[in-house]
Parts: C-alpha cells; sequence; structure tokens
C-alpha cells in the first residue's frame, strides 16, 4: 500500500520504570548464560497498573501534542497482545470514555506485536471516511505482562523478554511530523503453529488455567520442522522479515540505503541482524538494538518507544526516512516506511 495524506500528528509514549536485569539473574528470575548472551540491561514493569489505563496516560499525550485534539478525533483503534481486563469487554470503549471521545467509532485490534503497525494499515484505509469534523484517527496499545499464568523472563525465542509499557499515535490527513510513504503487511501460515506447539484449540489457554509458555510452543514447533524436512524457525523468520521490509522499501520508491533508521522489536543483536539489517545490508547502528536493551520487548509498542526516542534526542531531520518493522504470531509481518516532514514542535 502507498498511501496518500496519511501523516502522524500525535505521538506518547508512558513507560514503567525500569528493573535491572541483573537483578533478575541474581533473584533467580533471569537465566544467567541467556542474559549473557542478549546484553538486556533492564525490562519496564509495570506493576499493578492496567493496560487501558496505561493506554490512556499515553494517549492524552499524542493528544496534547496533535493540533485538533480529541474533539478531532473520529476512530478509535486499540492494539494489544495480552489480557486487557475482563473478558468479553471492550477496552477500546473505556479508553475512549476516559479521553472524552463521544460521537466516534472504535474498536479492538487483536494482531499481537504488530497491532499498531496494523492500525496504522487499518487508519491509512479509514481517514478518508472519517464522520465530519472528525478527521483524525487515534491508535493506543499497551501490555502488562504480570501473571501467574506467564514468566516474563522465559517469554521467547531470540532474546525476547516481555516488557511492560504504552504508546499512542494521532493518524491525520493534513499535516504532521512524519508522512506514510508505505505500509506492507504479510501473513506467513506455514509458521501459524510456532505460537500454537501442540496445544488444543479448545478450551482456551487462560480459562483452563494452563501456563503460557511461547518457548516450549517454539520448540515443538521447531522439531515438527526438522522432521518434515523444513527450514528452522530462524531462517523461515529472517526470510519472512526480510522479504516484507524490501517490499516496504520498493512501495516507497526508495533505496535501502536511503534509511535513516530501521526501528523493529527488541531482541538480541544476533536476532536484529539476521533478521532485518543484514538481509538490507545496513549496519546495526541504524538500529535502535541498544536503546532496547534498556527497555525489553514491549509488544506493539517497540517501535513507537524508539520512534519517540529519537525525535526527543534530536536523532530526526526532515527527510529521513525510517522504517518500522514488526513481526507476531499468525505468523505476521508488518513494514512501515515514515519520511520525517519536520521535527515536531513538542520535542
Amino acid at each position: 500500500m502507498k498511501p496518500a495524506n496519511v501523516f502522524l500528528t500525535g505521538l506518547g509514549c508512558w513507560l514503567p520504570t525500569p528493573y535491572a536485569a541483573s537483578e533478575a539473574v541474581a533473584s533467580g528470575l533471569y537465566d544467567a548464560t541467556v542474559h549473557a548472551e542478549s546484553g538486556l540491561r533492564s525490562v519496564l514493569i509495570a506493576g499493578a497498573e492496567s493496560p487501558p489505563d496505561m493506554a490512556v496516560r499515553a494517549a492524552r499525550t499524542a493528544l496534547d501534542h496533535s493540533p485538533g485534539g480529541a474533539a478531532a478525533i473520529g476512530t478509535v483503534l486499540h492494539g494489544s497482545t495480552f489480557y486487557q481486563g475482563p473478558e468479553m469487554w471492550s477496552p477500546s470503549a473505556y479508553i475512549m470514555r476516559e479521553l472524552g471521545i463521544t460521537g466516534a467509532g472504535g474498536t479492538e485490534i487483536r494482531n499481537g506485536c504488530n497491532s499498531m503497525l496494523t492500525g496504522l494499515e487499518l487508519a491509512a484505509g479509514l481517514l478518508p471516511f472519517q464522520p465530519e469534523g472528525r478527521p483524525d484517527i487515534l491508535l493506543t496499545t499497551a501490555d502488562n505482562f504480570n501473571s501467574p499464568l506467564f514468566n516474563r523472563w522465559d517469554s521467547g525465542p531470540m532474546g525476547v523478554i516481555a516488557a511492560d509499557a504504552a504508546s499512542s499515535v494521532v493518524v491525520s490527513p493534513t499535516a504532521g511530523f512524519a508522512r506514510v510513504d508505505a505500509v506492507v503487511s504479510r501473513v506467513y501460515p506455514e509458521f501459524e503453529a510456532m505460537a500454537r506447539g501442540d496445544e488444543p484449540l479448545f478450551p482456551p489457554t487462560g480459562s483452563a488455567g494452563r501456563r503460557i509458555d511461547p518457548v516450549e510452543r517454539g520448540l515443538r514447533f521447531n522439531e515438527s520442522m526438522r522432521e518434515d524436512g523444513g527450514v528452522s524457525i530462524a531462517d523461515g523468520i529472517a526470510n519472512a522479515c526480510s522479504e516484507t521490509a524490501l517490499a516496504a522499501v520498493g512501495e516507497a520508491g526508495i533505496d535501502v540505503s536511503d534509511l535513516r533508521w530501521v526501528l523493529v522489536p527488541n531482541g538480541d543483536e544476533a536476532t536484529t541482524r539476521n533478521c532485518v539489517m543484514d538481509p538490507l545490508g545496513l549496519d546495526v547502528s541504524r538500529s535502535q538494538w541498544e536503546f532496547g536493551c534498556g527497555i525489553g520487548h514491549a509488544s506493539a509498542s517497540d517501535q513507537f518507544i524508539a520512534l519517540d526516542h529519537l525525535l526527543r534526542t534530536g536523532r530526526l531531520d526532515a527527510g529521513d526516512h525510517v522504517l518500522l518493522f514488526g513481526g507476531a504470531p499468525g505468523w505476521s509481518a508488518v513494514a512501515v516506511i515514515l519520511t520525517i516532514t519536520e521535527p515536531p514542535s513538542w520535542i
């Protein structure tokens, strides 16, 4: 997709206090060998904060940064990966009520760690059809992984340690600090079982009281792939990542060398290199890998936390191209190309 007149006009993040990875090792929570290999410094942990309330805090900042504010919002899209609150309930409606947004539409996006990037794709299609006088779309996401059913310190392969955070962005059809030049999303269903393993589809894991174990699921899938003579998870995912990222670069009509920054899910350096940077022919220094080592993998917020950090530290100028890339169970890949139009006045 090569959208026209899609801009980011407000951005906000809410980040809890970091917890040192070394303390997790000393407490027996985090494997010392994995810690040494990953380079992880700290992980954001939100305690008892509810994800929708976290999203509201991030959204207030984004709306404060957007000229139209809450009054200009015609649609709210809330994305999530983990539990948001009571089942059979609407977190997006709660967020709208807390923000005082009325007369608008809204829904929840459940596309895992790609929920915000998927939200951008959906927003690009919805912008021409917003209610009169409400031209903007608000995207929010938040997750809190504190749960007896889940161990954040052993939560995924490839250096992934789950972190808690929230982010929000306002999408506008008129102007903003960044323009969306391309969005490419693809699903690779041959890797669907990577996040399922050999678990039954019913009853759902949480309702049955079973522990959520992404690592075990991935190992089971990798074993089955080897038995069938297929590619490994690492090779298959790396191919999917590079294919999607390169497609977005081509859709935007730029060269890979034109990318100032590449923002990817927070994991270890090897994964960042193998899945995205090496296939693009770019040095890992153009990613925010080192910054992410102080965050952890904050589900759908990683790329927007990094974007906010780059803006606030003065490392983005008008004309810079930025690739936002994400992967999520499905297996889905989403790549977005942004061009900075001007540094925002709120930094």
